[in-house]
């Protein structure tokens, strides 16, 4: 597979939105009870029941190679587990202040970003190759010569996109100075779409074929030459206290990428998708992520060359 060229514009910035996420998370979990949250023992040959949040759509299959990596990080640990979706759908803050408080989620996945605080507790092991970082475009199908003639960042910021208020990448993009319509709900942005709230919708390259599938009957479909990248590794986070569920999931991952496991799960969810989005004929604006985890500059790194191994390999 060739490499193709890539063309880049990076721009950096800054936006109010991170202190928002920040806070609104501060207040998600100062209004649940105050209660000391200790980790339950694990037992030998005792299943402990791990749990974590249920997006509640039998369509949506975003999270399905993280659930299957998690069930099988856990299967490769040193204790027992059933690992179970939430009873109740869960977004994003709400299932990050269930877990602070230790009520009812347990682990969650995330990308690496400063907006997650000291209540969690990281497990820092990259576990999909950055590739939320790399976005390609729902549009409306009568749009298609609009973005085939879109060259530069300049001209694609005539147009808005849509994110969900409280996503990370809506910050990123803001930061960057593209201008974004919010929406409350990830099931409003489709028809907010295809009425042109706004025009365009950035989405991971292993999540839009199935959104492009489940909404093809408004009218949208994949714009087929543009693309954005910024790095954007995500962990798997539980509750700072739960340092026992933390030790298992990094021994089941450290096997995992020993055995070569984890790279042929993520292979198997993402490498068709990968290859479809052929982001090597791409143009690829660069972004700046003034988000990027508290890590250091050593988790950056691995972070950008791991996110930048997809294109390479495209």
């Amino acid at each position: 597979m060739g490499y193709g060229s890539r063309s880049v514009e990076t721009i950096a910035g800054q936006d109010a939105m991170f202190r928002f996420m920040q806070l609104a998370l501060a207040a998600a979990i100062a209004a649940l009870p105050v209660r000391t949250i200790q980790a339950a023992p694990v037992a030998a040959g005792d299943a402990r029941v791990v749990v974590y949040p249920s997006s509640g759509r039998d369509n949506d299959s975003r999270g399905n190679y993280y659930v299957s990596l998690l069930k099988l990080a856990l299967a490769r640990s040193d204790a027992t587990f059933d690992v179970q979706p939430s009873k109740q759908a869960t977004v994003t803050l709400r299932a990050l202040a269930a877990m602070a408080e230790g009520h009812g989620i347990d682990v969650i996945w995330a990308p690496n970003v400063t907006t997650i605080g000291p209540e969690f507790l990281p497990i820092r092991i990259p576990v999909d190759h950055g590739i939320l970082g790399w976005r390609i475009f729902l549009i409306d199908k009568r749009d298609s010569e609009t973005f085939a003639s879109v060259r530069s960042l300049d001209q694609l910021k005539a147009y808005p996109a849509g994110q969900v208020a409280e996503w990370a990448d809506t910050t990123i993009m803001r930061a960057n100075g593209l201008p974004v319509v919010e929406a409350t709900l990830y099931e409003s942005l489709f028809p907010m779409l295809a009425a042109h709230r706004f025009r365009y919708l950035p989405r991971g390259i292993g999540e839009i074929e199935g959104e492009a599938r489940n909404y093809a009957s408004l009218g949208l479909a994949v714009e087929s030459h543009l693309a954005f990248h910024y790095p954007y590794c995500t962990y798997f986070y539980v509750g700072r206290s739960n340092t026992e569920l933390a030790r298992q999931i990094e021994i089941g991952l450290r096997r995992m990428q020993k055995d070569g496991s984890l790279e042929a799960l993520f292979q198997k969810f993402n490498g068709p998708a990968i290859q479809r989005a052929e982001l090597g004929r791409r143009t690829v604006f660069e972004l700046t992520n003034p988000l990027i985890g508290p890590d250091g500059a050593s988790a950056k790194d691995r972070c950008v060359d791991s996110s930048n191994a997809i294109f390479h390999g495209n």
